[in-house]
């Protein structure tokens, strides 16, 4: 059986897993049209306000820079259970049932150490970098909560992690 992406926003889950499935999409949607339509806007304002009047807005690189790790921070618990992450599809489909089992055992336990890990030392450095106020270097945008959206964002991309892995291999049981 080739494996064949199911969006989540198919998903017809109800309850907890449900309502969890349908708050990661409901937040990546929303998430991403606020930040890209700000980012367009952004970037498109300050190349106009450079070409006419030769004075650019003041900040942008700081604000396009943290714009775009929110707009990863968001797409992450999403994509692993719309299953939209990166896969190297040319070796992957050539691989029999079995072996798919493996690498994808394989990959959740990759991506839930990276996500646990990343969750526990952004949470670690919250405390710390509030306390000696670390900034962007133009406008002194504080680190801080954007490291707290780290710590949450990888928090739920592990959950997601588990999730989609349990309800893979309860599957697979039931199937066989």
């Amino acid at each position: 059986m080739d494996h064949v992406p199911q969006p989540v926003a198919d998903d017809v889950r109800t309850g907890t897993i449900g309502f969890y499935d349908r708050l990661n999409r409901r937040f990546f949607t929303i998430a991403s049209v606020i930040i890209l339509t700000a980012m367009t806007l952004l970037i498109g304002s300050d190349v106009i306000l450079r070409l006419v009047a030769g004075a650019p807005i003041r900040g942008t690189h700081d604000l396009v820079g943290m714009s775009l790790l929110l707009l990863v921070l968001c797409g992450l618990p999403y994509s692993w259970r719309a299953d939209v992450h990166v896969r190297m599809d040319m070796l992957y489909g050539q691989y029999s049932p079995a072996v798919k089992k493996i690498v994808d055992l394989i990959s959740a336990l990759a991506a839930l150490s990276f996500a646990v890990l990343l969750a526990w030392q952004a949470a670690r450095y919250v405390p710390h970098m509030y306390r000696v106020q670390s900034s962007t270097v133009t406008l002194a945008i504080p680190y801080w909560p954007f490291t707290l959206a780290i710590a949450i964002s990888a928090a739920m991309f592990a959950v997601s992690i588990v999730v989609e892995t349990a309800l893979s291999f309860r599957a697979g049981a039931k199937k066989a």
